[in-house]
């Protein structure tokens, strides 16, 4: 697959299309679909600001190549302290192969597979990751504005 480049007004345009949708109607009815969505709100928004930081208007195929979906890479890369950061990988239950334990952990980036598939994290929970994510939103509609 190509790695298509996309302009700092489409990433902001995707991160608020994607942050309405994420949100549900009734509060406390998140599920997967909707933290799927909020990861990708997440990944435009970071790589909005990270446009904006370095007064570019184009996330070209070396950006997309370098970054992918390393949250915490663009994170580090805008020098944002602790205070958003996000959990470096999780865990999710075993999957069995026959009679084999397979273990499934992942790095915090893999993330949005787990919720397009349907999985469930066992650490940190998926409402855990949920809520880091949703402080980086936060602060990325503040450094957008």
């Amino acid at each position: 697959m190509s790695a298509l480049p996309f302009t700092d007004r489409e990433l902001t345009r995707a991160l608020r299309e994607l942050s309405v949708v994420a949100t549900p109607a009734v509060a406390g009815d998140r599920q997967n679909p909707h933290r799927l969505l909020l990861f990708y709100a997440v990944e435009c928004g970071l790589k909005a600001v990270w446009l904006k930081r370095k007064g570019r208007t184009l996330f070209d195929s070396d950006d997309i190549n370098r970054t992918g979906h390393d949250l915490r890479g663009v994170l580090k890369d805008l020098n944002v302290g602790s205070a958003l950061s996000l959990p470096e990988s999780f865990r999710l239950p075993n999957a069995l192969r026959g009679q084999a334990q397979l273990p499934r952990n992942g790095k915090f980036g893999d993330l949005h597979q787990v919720w397009r598939y349907g999985g469930k994290c066992e650490a940190p929970t998926d409402h855990d990751c949920e809520q880091q994510l949703q402080k980086v939103l936060d602060w990325i509609q503040g450094e957008l504005k």
